[in-house]
Parts: structure tokens; sequence; C-alpha cells
């Protein structure tokens, strides 16, 4: 015995429109067509059916849901973890959200603090320098290092990235990075380090300035205000080669 598209919706809760789209979508196809090409549906249908659709409210896309019904058990299995994977990662940026939300100060016009989510992964070739102890002390750098891979065929950003390593007295060790595609750099070269950055969010600082006695003073009050816990290096990211502010760039969610 078949179902009709209005008996089946009765059983399984889910409106015929629904049934319709899936179908449409070749997600959840009718048993059989009858005479009249009306749709039928067979009773061992409906928990696929409640499953499909909870698997929607789940976030899960039509794309992967096709696939896990077409996969032996053990595939399903690894489909299934990546899913958690995915998942945990939407909830970790949710709860993010809600401290970025709920540290914002109504009585502070000027919020500078925001959210940027690099959804891609990226690709960065970095350059370890050396600099005397003063304000800005890696920019005389920057168009050198810039040069240096342009010299190598490797396309740029017009971003600029620094990250601070070590600061001594008269001394401060760091690195200045750009973006670039994944194979622009070849071959071995000592000078420069690749590196993959995965999908991230992070809270920003704007228009920062080094020479900003309270920086770290107001990057240690972000942290606490917004109750972010930092999950790697912090970036320092200039517009350009002669930008003079940057913005402070906090890893939260990886």
């Amino acid at each position: 015995m078949n179902l009709t598209i209005k008996e089946f919706s009765k059983r399984t809760g889910l409106p015929p429109s629904k049934l319709r789209f899936y179908d449409k979508k070749r997600l959840l196809v009718p048993f059989v067509r009858l005479e009249n090409g009306y749709r039928a549906y067979s009773f061992d249908q409906i928990y696929q059916a409640k499953m499909i659709d909870s698997l929607r409210q789940a976030g899960i896309s039509i794309q992967d849901i096709k696939l896990y019904f077409t996969v032996n058990d053990q595939e399903k299995k690894k489909i299934l973890d990546r899913w958690k994977e995915d998942l945990n990662k939407r909830t970790e940026v949710l709860l993010a959200a809600q401290k970025y939300i709920g540290g914002i100060n109504l009585e502070n016009p000027q919020q500078t603090l925001l959210l940027s989510n690099w959804e891609t992964e990226k690709f960065f070739v970095w350059q370890r320098v050396y600099s005397e102890r003063k304000p800005n002390p890696f920019q005389k750098h920057f168009i050198t290092a810039k040069s240096q891979l342009e010299k190598l065929g490797v396309t740029c950003s017009e971003q600029v990235y620094v990250k601070t390593e070590t600061i001594t007295e008269d001394k401060i060790i760091g690195e200045i990075g750009f973006e670039v595609l994944n194979n622009s750099l070849t071959g071995d070269h000592k000078d420069f380090r690749l590196e993959k950055v995965s999908p991230t969010l992070f809270a920003v600082l704007q228009d920062c300035r080094s020479e900003d006695a309270l920086l770290c003073f107001s990057y240690i009050q972000v942290i606490i205000r917004y109750g972010f816990r930092p999950v790697g290096s912090k970036l320092e990211r200039y517009s350009n080669l002669d930008a003079s502010t940057f913005d402070y760039l906090i890893p939260v969610v990886k």
C-alpha cells in the first residue's frame, strides 16, 4: 500500500510543499508515480523523510544529505564526523558572536571592535626581520620584503601583515607577511616561510597606532570586556606599504 502526498504529509509532519521541494531536488523521490501523475510514497520512506528534514534543520546541505544516503556505513561515519566538526565550529562562532553583542557599550559610540570571519583558508609567506625598538619598527622593511617576493614571481596582497615574536630591551624580532596564492612560492627558500591559515574568526581593533602607549592595555581590556580567549598569534594588518595605522586581528575561533 502506498501513501498519497497528503497522507504522507500527515505521517511525517512535513507540508506537501516541502515534500515537492525535496522531490524537485531529488532528495526524497516518491516511491512511484500514479497513472494520474500524482506522487505516492511508501511506509519505508517515512523515517527517511523525517531524517532528511532533521538534517536540513541542523543546517546540513542538500548535496551532503544526498551523498550520505548513497554511501556505505564506513563512509557515513566519516561524513558524520565532518558534520560534527563543522557544527562545533559554527557553535564556537555563535558563542563568539554572543560575547561580541554582550560587550557592545552603547555609551561608547566610537565602538572600534569588530568581528571578521575568514571563511576560506588563506596562504601567507613570512620573512623574519630584526629591528631596533621604536614605533613602527618593521615598516621600513615592507618594501624590501615585498620586492624580494616579486622578484621570485610571487603575486602578493596589497595588505601587509606583521607578527611580533620577541621584544628585548633594544630590539624587536618579528615576521612580515603577505597573502599569496597556494602555489605561488615553489622550491626551497630558506628566507621564506609558507603558512596555511585555516578559516578563522577574528576580533578586530581598528586604526591602531604603534606609538600608542596604551595599545597593550586597550588590547587586554578588550579581551576582558568581551570575554574572548585568543586561540593563536595576534596579527597587525596594514592596508598598504605606506599605511600609518593598522588593524589588530585577534583570533578567537579556528
